[in-house]
């Protein structure tokens, strides 16, 4: 199976990948009524879909768990998922004293260390980045995918806060980027990166630019809920074809006492300049916040459905 669902979880953020005998979560931001966990995950260790992890009777086996930054719209879920799940390797942003200096988070710049992410840095802080089970894991390349069909990058936190105008937006320029090829078809999902953060992060992997230049973006999760301070023109400029075949929204409506300096989803994801629509969903841009979305990868077309009951979505991994 290779399948992503983009969950309806508000103005956050969380997804699932089942690809091939991996299965990765992605993010556990919830809201609006509704948890990654108790609504999704668990119903589906009804089905039978987990195994009991063999580091911990008690919970079950994920694979990796990637957690692209520890604000709360990410990262609201994991006190429920730690109680059920014990991820076989988690990757996140962090401060564990065992890495590289320049891994290691600025507390300061992070904002208010809140109840689900001082457990996220409590748990990041017991794994060791000399792992017997991970041998290419060291403390000079402490985050790392495990999964074959995803490539990581990241800025590192030291690099956001010596430059001036990363470190503005240094909480979510900190944020991992996931590259899912799957043959041709692949999909981006960059956290909430800002548009400078897009474009120091393509010029300074080489590797990634050059992948985005001759493979494109199929689906692209926009960054930082599709707000118009992450839209990254530089992005669409380098993807071959400079477009996308679907924008994915995890819309984020401004509220009028919120503090943050931000506006609504930009409508350039909308726009034929930077989407062809060429998706079974007809569509150039799609929110989750009219429905979960199941991305089916197996075929040489993919599927895109969206889906009200999260029912429906169960039933896709459960077939």
């Amino acid at each position: 199976m290779y399948k992503i669902a983009i969950l309806n979880v508000g103005g956050a953020f969380s997804a699932y990948a089942e690809l091939n005998d991996k299965k990765v979560v992605i993010d556990l931001g919830s809201g609006k009524g509704f948890s990654p966990v108790n609504n999704f995950l668990l119903p589906l260790v009804a089905k039978g879909k987990f195994t009991k992890s063999q580091h911990n009777q008690e919970k079950y086996h994920l694979d990796q768990l990637f957690l692209s930054h520890l604000d709360n719209d990410h990262v609201s879920d994991y006190a429920e998922f730690r109680k059920y799940f014990q991820p076989d390797f988690m990757t996140c942003p962090n401060r564990n004293p065992k890495q590289n200096d320049d891994f290691k988070i600025n507390d300061e710049l992070v904002g208010e260390i809140e109840d689900s992410k001082r457990l996220v840095l409590e748990d990041m802080d017991t794994r060791s980045p000399n792992s017997l089970n991970h041998p290419h894991m060291s403390e000079e390349n402490p985050l790392i995918s495990i999964v074959n069909e995803i490539d990581l990058y990241y800025i590192k936190p030291s690099e956001c806060e010596s430059d001036t105008v990363l470190k503005t937006n240094y909480a979510n320029n900190i944020s991992l980027v996931l590259f899912i090829k799957l043959g041709s078809k692949t999909i981006f999902i960059p956290g909430d990166l800002s548009k400078e953060g897009m474009q120091y992060l393509i010029d300074n992997n080489p590797g990634l630019k050059k992948e985005l230049a001759d493979l494109g973006v199929d689906y692209y999760i926009a960054p930082h809920h599709g707000l118009q301070t992450s839209f990254s023109e530089y992005f669409f400029q380098t993807i071959n074809g400079k477009k996308t075949r679907l924008n994915i929204i995890s819309e984020k409506v401004r509220t009028e006492d919120s503090n943050e300096n931000r506006s609504d989803v930009d409508s350039r994801y909308y726009g034929e300049e930077y989407s062809s629509g060429s998706n079974s969903l007809n569509q150039r841009g799609v929110k989750t916040s009219m429905g979960h979305i199941v991305i089916d990868l197996t075929d040489d077309d993919a599927v895109i459905t969206q889906y009200q009951d999260i029912k429906d979505v169960i039933a896709e991994f459960t077939i």
